[in-house]
């Protein structure tokens, strides 16, 4: 039986992701294959058997284990599986690897994929393939049975937003959307903290008293730039709470999911206010639609189908392609590179490489001594 070798987080005891992609990949193909698992910061090189499968997350840094086992000829295919959105500072370092995977297995909306024949990574199109995220909607329990009364509704917001991120989730905009409001009227969860909203820090979702405080919200909110799909929109669908997103989130056309403008500071808040006196059928109309699409189509077993037939098909993929770059296109994405805030001889992103190679090196030496 051959390898899989996985290079994503992975926790059979985590049902939240990015755990969850990774336990969902291997219970998509472990009748099929052996598993290995690593962390993408490794900066260690795998030697495969002939006929193996790399399938993984790359890193911004040439010298982890991604890129530098990417290029042996023993691999059946090399899959490089990851979020997916148009930042082009976040992806720019991708030009180098892309030439040397079969596929790009880009997890996103459906927004970001249904544009890349027009973004600037359109060079890239013929390596991508599309898979949407999954949610088990029985580990996120419907709770919203009841929307608040017209003009005491509330919008929530579940994130954070970090430099390594390019600060996507945007949220300098959202908090000029909340001073339009009372404070009652907007929550945070998470690292943030806003002076017009309610502000709860870490928590666990899950929780009893947590999941209180979610019922009392009627919206979840997010106003990102790239985003490639926030599993917390799936999760709000999940609880019967309803996402008000820009498009940018990677949702557009979904019936039970209100698009918002990005940079449209005025439109944003009459939709928001129009929020406010929408008749409550429509509410539950948005509520029945976003569920049916959590059970019916954003789910695990779709996800796991998707990966199976990417990982067994007996397609003669073209390993190795060159992807035509022109000269100039080339010297923009290597600009863009070194601009990033994840651009690898940056000082912080050494020493996250550092530290987690030592981390690794201790678990291992641990293991040996047992």
């Amino acid at each position: 039986m051959n390898t899989i070798h996985l290079i994503y987080p992975f926790d059979l005891k985590r049902k939240t992701t990015p755990w969850e992609e990774g336990n969902q990949i291997y219970f998509a193909l472990k009748d099929k294959f052996n598993f290995k698992i690593y962390s993408w910061l490794s900066t260690a090189k795998i030697n495969p058997e002939e006929g193996d499968i790399l399938l993984g997350h790359t890193h911004s840094n040439p010298l982890t284990i991604f890129r530098r086992s990417m290029k042996n000829s023993k691999w059946k295919k090399v899959i490089m599986y990851q979020p997916y959105n148009e930042d082009i500072y976040s992806l720019s370092y991708l030009y180098s690897v892309l030439p040397h995977v079969d596929i790009f297995l880009a997890l996103c909306g459906p927004y970001w994929f249904k544009r890349i024949k027009k973004s600037i990574f359109s060079p890239w199109k013929k390596k991508i393939q599309h898979i949407n995220l999954g949610i088990d909607y029985k580990e996120f329990k419907f709770l919203k049975k009841k929307f608040n009364k017209s003009q005491k509704r509330k919008f929530l917001y579940i994130g954070n937003d970090y430099q390594y991120n390019n600060f996507a989730k945007n949220t300098k905009y959202l908090e000029q959307i909340s001073n339009f409001f009372d404070k009652k009227t907007f929550g945070c969860m998470g690292n943030k903290k806003f002076k017009k909203m309610n502000n709860y820090g870490w928590v666990n979702l899950k929780s009893k008293n947590v999941r209180k405080i979610l019922s009392e919200y009627d919206f979840l909110i997010h106003t990102s730039t790239n985003d490639a799909n926030p599993s917390t929109i799936l999760e709000a669908m999940s609880w019967g709470l309803i996402p008000v997103t820009t498009k940018q989130c990677g949702y557009d056309n979904e019936k039970g999911i209100i698009n918002i403008p990005l940079k449209d500071l005025d439109s944003c808040v009459k939709i928001l206010k129009k929020l406010q006196s929408l008749p409550n059928r429509k509410l539950l109309y948005y509520q029945r639609q976003n569920y049916q699409r959590v059970k019916q189509f954003y789910n695990w077993n779709n996800f796991r189908k998707k990966i199976r037939s990417i990982v067994l098909s007996k397609n003669k993929f073209k390993n190795k392609t060159n992807i035509n770059l022109n000269k100039k296109l080339k010297e923009k994405f290597e600009n863009y590179e070194k601009k990033s805030s994840n651009y690898y001889l940056k000082l912080n992103m050494i020493l996250i490489i550092i530290k987690a190679n030592i981390s690794i090196l201790i678990k291992n030496l641990l293991k040996l001594n047992h």
